[in-house]
This record gives C-alpha cells, structure tokens and sequence, in this order.
C-alpha cells in the first residue's frame, strides 16, 4: 500500500468523484451522481481506465475500488492524502473519509499510468 492506506479508507468515502478514463477527465456529461448510492459505492477499474470515468459522491460514504486489470493501479486524488495501491485483480475497500478531503473538486490519476486520469467531486 502506499503511504496512507488509512487515510485513503477514510478519504474516498467523502468522494464525490469523476473518475478517469484512459484519455482523460470525463466531462459533465459524462459524470456520475453516486451520492444516492448507499453507504458504499463501487468504482472499478479495468481496461486501464476509471469506471464511472467521473463521479460525485457524499463525503459520507464509504467506497470500494475493484482493479479487474493484471496490473497494479494506484487510485491518487492529488492535493489530498489519497493514495492507495490496488494490486492487480484486487479490490480495496475504504472505510468513512468524513474530515479527510474537504468538499470541491479533485484529479483523480493512476500514478503508475499517468494517461489514466479523471475529476473528483466531493460534497457534504
């Protein structure tokens, strides 16, 4: 993992986030509104690209990152703590990020695949 896998398990459930496809950010069209979906939300990764490619979510709930790709993924919201590993066909599961990223809008990158890129939203 890598540096602050605690931080991370906390931080992605305040997410609101447009994850990022292999070409870039997604656009507003393109962004899904997870906030409604429960305590957990699911992104996966696959074809080395984000799935949704852009999000929102509610600093509120929690998030699981599936990589369904044989390679490690790293799921990096710069200017934030956020930077978890996800071992290739792995999956991570956060717990509350409530207090660890605060509400705006995010880059989200793979930082060992810097084409995979994409936007972060979080709200209360």
């Amino acid at each position: 993992m890598r540096k602050l896998v605690p931080i991370l398990t906390l931080s992605l459930l305040a997410l609101a986030v447009p994850a990022c496809s292999g070409g870039g950010g997604g656009g507003s069209d393109d962004c899904v509104d997870l906030s409604g979906q429960g305590a957990t939300f699911t992104i996966h990764i696959k074809s080395f690209e984000f799935d949704p490619s852009c999000f929102t979510a509610s600093a509120s709930q929690s998030i699981s990152v599936v990589n369904e790709d044989g390679a490690v993924h790293s799921f990096t919201m710069q200017d934030t703590e956020i930077d978890v590993d996800i071992p290739a066909n792995d999956t991570f599961n956060g717990g509350s990020v409530s207090g660890v990223v605060e509400p705006g809008t995010y880059d989200l990158i793979c930082t060992y695949h810097p084409e995979m890129k994409g936007t972060v939203t979080v709200v209360q």
